[in-house]
C-alpha cells in the first residue's frame, strides 16, 4: 500500500477545552483495574441494566471507556517530560487544529496537527493508530471535541481529540453484535463521506459503498434514518449551510433531500459520477457538483438544469471549496485550480508532486486550505491571497 493522505478536515478555534494525556505505569493500572470483591453485586447489577453480555467480547472486552482501552503504559516518571513537550500540549485559545487521515505503507493513524495562524505556529499534536486505511473525516462538536472516521471497514469510528494516548475510540457506531444478530445495524461497507449537521448537533450523516445513507443520533449512538436506493456508491454529501433538514448527496445522480421525510428529494442526471458535492455559503439555493471527468457543475436548487458547467480537470474533482468570490478545486491529475465565482474563469493553477485527494478550508482562516495528497509533500497548508505553500 502507498503512502498518501485521504482527508482533511479543519477544526474551528476554540474546540477544544481540554487535554488529558493518559500515562498510566503497570502498577497503577494493576490497581485501577484491579477486581473489588465488595462492588461484585453492583457491577452484576450495572451488566443487567445495559445489556453488557450481549457486546463482542472478542472485538471490545470491557467496551471502549475501559481505563485499559485508554491508558498508555508509562515506565518513566513524569518528571521526565520536558517543559517544551509539556507547551506543546497546550493549546491556545486561537489555535486550529488540522485532522490528518494518514496512510503509510502498512500503517494507517489519524494525525492531530496545530495551526496557529497569528504567529503562524505549525505541529503535529499528537496521533492516533488506526486498524483500517481512512477514508473520510468530521469534527463533531456534540458535548466535546470529537472526530468521526469512515474507513474501509463499515463502522464509523468516533475519537475524543482531547485525550492523548487512547487506544480505543469513545463509541464505535454500527459495531456489530454476533450474540444479539437481530440487534445488528449499521452500513455493510466501506463508508465513504461524513456530515455533521451544525444546526441538529447530535445528527450525523455517513454515505456507503453499500448504496445507502445513514442518519446517526449521536446521543444514541444509533442510526435513526436510512436512504437507500441509489443504485451506486454514496460518494459525496454535505448539509446545507442554514437548513438544518437539507442534505445534498453525491452519488449516480445529484440528489438534495428534505430529511424530515427520508423519500423527499429532487435530483438532477449526472454525465458521469458525481465525486464531491458542496454548497455555496453566501447562497443557499447553488450546490457545486465535481465528477469523474473532471467537471465542475453548478446548480440552483429552483431550476431544472445548471446553471454553468466546466471541464476543470484532466481527471476526477477530488475537492470543492467556495469561499467569497473564490472557488478551489482539487484532482488526481495533480493540480489544485483557484477560480473567480462571479467572472467564472481560472485564476490560478498550483501543480503538485502527487494526486490530491482531499482539500478543506479553515473557519477562522478562510484564505488557507489544507491540502492532503501523494507524492513528496502529501499534506500542505495552500494559501489563496498569495499562492504560498506550507509545509509542517
Amino acid at each position: 500500500m502507498t503512502s498518501f493522505i485521504p482527508c482533511v478536515k479543519w477544526v474551528k478555534q476554540g474546540a477544544s477545552s481540554n487535554q488529558n494525556s493518559i500515562k498510566l505505569t503497570q502498577q497503577e493500572l494493576k490497581e485501577l483495574t484491579a477486581k473489588n470483591p465488595k462492588s461484585s453485586e453492583s457491577h452484576k447489577k450495572n451488566e443487567e441494566d445495559y445489556d453488557l453480555e450481549n457486546y463482542d467480547e472478542e472485538e471490545m472486552d470491557m467496551g471502549a471507556m475501559d481505563v485499559r482501552n485508554l491508558a498508555v503504559y508509562n515506565d518513566v516518571a513524569d518528571d521526565s517530560d520536558n517543559d517544551s513537550d509539556k507547551l506543546d500540549e497546550l493549546l491556545k485559545p486561537d489555535d486550529n487544529l488540522v485532522l490528518v487521515g494518514n496512510v503509510k505503507k502498512n500503517e494507517c493513524s489519524l494525525e492531530v496537527y496545530v495551526y496557529n495562524n497569528n504567529d503562524e505556529d505549525f505541529y503535529i499534536h499528537h496521533d492516533i493508530i488506526l486498524k483500517h486505511p481512512p477514508l473520510c473525516l468530521e469534527w463533531c462538536g456534540i458535548l466535546g471535541n470529537f472526530c468521526a472516521l469512515g474507513s474501509m471497514s463499515a463502522v464509523i469510528d468516533v475519537w475524543d481529540l482531547d485525550l492523548i494516548g487512547c487506544l480505543e475510540p469513545t463509541v464505535r457506531l454500527g459495531r456489530k453484535k454476533k450474540k444479539n444478530p437481530e440487534k445488528n445495524y449499521g452500513h455493510t461497507d466501506a463508508v465513504l463521506d461524513l456530515s455533521w449537521n451544525e444546526h441538529l448537533p447530535h445528527i450525523l450523516a455517513s454515505g456507503s459503498v453499500d448504496e445507502t445513507i445513514l442518519l446517526w443520533d449521536l446521543e444514541a449512538g444509533e442510526p435513526h434514518t436510512q436512504m437507500e436506493n441509489f443504485g451506486d456508491h454514496v460518494q459525496s454529501l454535505k448539509w446545507h449551510p442554514f437548513e438544518s433538514q437539507t442534505l445534498a448527496v453525491g452519488s449516480s445522480n445529484l440528489y438534495v433531500y428534505d430529511c424530515r421525510t427520508y423519500d423527499t428529494y429532487i435530483d438532477w442526471a449526472i454525465k458521469g459520477k458525481v465525486e464531491k458535492v458542496h454548497w455555496d455559503p453566501s447562497n443557499g439555493f447553488l450546490c457545486y457538483v465535481g465528477t469523474d471527468r473532471g467537471r465542475l457543475v453548478c446548480y440552483d436548487c429552483r431550476s431544472d438544469k445548471p446553471i454553468w458547467k466546466y471541464r476543470c480537470h484532466e481527471n476526477e474533482i477530488t475537492g470543492i471549496y467556495v469561499w467569497e468570490n473564490y472557488i478551489v478545486t482539487s484532482s488526481a491529475d495533480d493540480t489544485l485550480k483557484v477560480w473567480d465565482k462571479e467572472k467564472k474563469h481560472l485564476i490560478k493553477t498550483r501543480e503538485f508532486t502527487g494526486a490530491l485527494h482531499s482539500i478543506d478550508g479553515c473557519i477562522d482562516s478562510p484564505n488557507l486550505i489544507a491540502v492532503g495528497g501523494s507524492g513528496t509533500s502529501k499534506f500542505q497548508l495552500f494559501n489563496i491571497n498569495d499562492y504560498s505553500l506550507k509545509t509542517c
